[in-house]
């Protein structure tokens, strides 16, 4: 009996000191933005999931950023939701894209280190935009007071940003450039310079271009800084041609014969997988707000170049995170 109690004595002896020695996370102190690119829950307690309220960060919308869990792989953000009670809240870094202007001790913001250093990217991001949709949820800006049903947008998946991604940065590889932060307004920018076959082609597929809300100079000044192969006109060209591959995959087609319809997830799914291969399924990620199909990313391969086939981008590119969707989602129409 006594030689089963020491022994017990020496088991918790051992958990007591493997706790003591345990790695606590902590979270950094740091300043940033946090722009939501699907909604997410905003949890008073993470670990607990407790959310009293049931507050949600939503799609395009941008919250100050003031803790965040691991910087140079970035896991979690707390930030600040005004109408909630307690403000500070907890949100889950696949939600969106964070931009940190300062504190923190690791390599999570893009002010130093390697996640601002041009040619390092080991895979792409193709993020592309229902339009319709995304105007649900930002109807001030310039792009969404276009509402003639026969533009591009209305019936095409609109190009949003090719991203070039850093693992090791997790969303945080950005701004490689001259310019080392986010403006507060895309036309304070510097313009991008296109010759006039570059300029008509981008305009196409980002309706930013003819609008003037600038999309296109924040997309070149995070992003296409921070690789390293194409001159500015090479790198919307590219970004251009894949967005019309994608469309041309099936996806338009799909989307505009259903316009103002609810529609099964795996149906849209299917038809892409049909023309682009079983690899896409566990490569795309589709976001869904209030119902509807916001945007639709795809993980690409880091052999990218111009005239490069995306079925076979995606065979060896990295998988992606989960969608939102669930069983079904809402194709909005242009202009409602």
């Amino acid at each position: 009996m006594i030689t089963l109690r020491k022994s017990m004595v020496f088991q918790v002896f051992l958990i007591a000191l493997a706790i003591g020695h345990a790695h606590p996370v902590w979270a950094d102190k740091v300043s940033g933005v946090f722009t939501a690119q699907q909604a997410c829950p905003a949890y008073v307690s993470k670990n607990k999931a407790t959310n009293p309220d049931n507050k949600q960060i939503l799609a395009g919308s941008q919250y100050d950023i003031i803790e965040v869990i691991k910087p140079g792989q970035p896991s979690w953000y707390r930030v600040v939701l005004p109408n909630a009670d307690p403000k500070e809240r907890w949100v889950s870094a696949e939600c969106g894209q964070a931009q940190i202007t300062g504190g923190g001790t690791g390599d999570g913001g893009n002010s130093g280190g390697s996640c601002n250093t041009a040619g390092q990217a080991d895979s792409y991001v193709l993020a592309l935009s229902w339009q319709p949709a995304f105007c649900e949820t930002k109807p001030d800006k310039a792009e969404c007071k276009i509402t003639d049903p026969k533009v591009y947008q209305a019936r095409h998946f609109a190009l949003h940003g090719l991203w070039p991604n850093k693992k090791s940065c997790g969303i945080q590889y950005g701004f490689c450039g001259d310019v080392k932060g986010q403006k507060s307004n895309f036309c304070d920018y510097p313009p991008v310079q296109l010759d006039a076959d570059s300029t008509a082609s981008l305009a196409e597929v980002m309706p930013s271009v003819t609008s003037g809300s600038c999309l296109e100079r924040h997309e070149w000044f995070k992003h296409g800084t921070c690789q390293a192969s194409w001159s500015m006109g090479g790198y919307f060209d590219l970004a251009a041609d894949l967005t019309r591959q994608f469309n041309d995959a099936g996806a338009a087609y799909f989307m505009n014969r259903r316009i103002g319809q609810q529609v099964r997830t795996e149906d849209f799914l299917g038809r892409v997988v049909a023309v682009l291969g079983p690899a896409v399924k566990d490569r795309i990620k589709l976001t869904c707000n209030q119902g509807m199909l916001v945007e639709v990313q795809l993980n690409l391969s880091a052999d990218l170049k111009p005239g490069a086939d995306l079925e076979k981008l995606l065979e060896n590119a990295p998988l992606q995170g989960k969608s939102n969707c669930g069983d079904t989602f809402l194709v909005d129409a242009i202009g409602q």
